[in-house]
């Protein structure tokens, strides 16, 4: 027996798919602009810096157990990148008991060395749909977002994104 007629089924499928590229920032949605000040005091404004870069958006929190784990191939995605048109940013976004100073300690007792800021209230996390930690934005130049991954990323996958976003240039 066919209870659904394959043109529902087709249509059904293509609704999925629409509602998952939005929630998740699919491939050529525009990456919402932001504004920060970083824990090294500078403004970090997501508009300004993709005119010249690629921006790998990190949305994390330092009792969250995958957060810690990715970290150190953020950290070594960073050195490998660092001298190419890409800038990392790890936003903390206030969760349970973290404060502010735990982010701080965390990233002090790891020694990353890329840059960092608080999304205070989530406001942000909150325009970019985020529901699970850690998720990370890939942006390109162009401002829109090119990949979205949700969970533990490694260092050579962090490095291919980046470099994807710069057209695949080795630098």
């Amino acid at each position: 027996m066919n209870y659904f007629p394959r043109s529902k089924v087709t249509f059904i499928c293509a609704l999925v798919a629409t509602v998952l590229a939005v929630s998740c920032g699919g491939a050529g949605q525009n990456a919402r602009d932001f504004e920060v000040v970083q824990f090294n005091g500078d403004t970090f404004r997501l508009s300004e810096e993709v005119k010249n870069h690629a921006v790998v958006l990190n949305f994390w929190y330092p009792s969250c157990p995958p957060c810690r784990v990715e970290m150190p191939a953020f950290e070594a995605a960073w050195q490998e990148l660092k001298d190419e048109p890409v800038r990392f940013l790890g936003l903390y976004v206030p969760q349970g008991v973290d404060s502010e100073e735990d982010a701080r300690n965390f990233i002090e007792e790891l020694g990353l060395t890329f840059n960092f800021a608080t999304d205070r209230l989530a406001r942000i996390a909150e325009a970019y749909d985020l529901e699970y930690f850690p998720t990370t934005f890939f942006i390109g130049m162009d401002g829109n977002v090119v990949a979205t991954h949700i969970s533990i990323l490694e260092t050579e996958e962090i490095v291919r994104q980046a470099r994807a976003l710069l057209g695949g240039s080795a630098y």
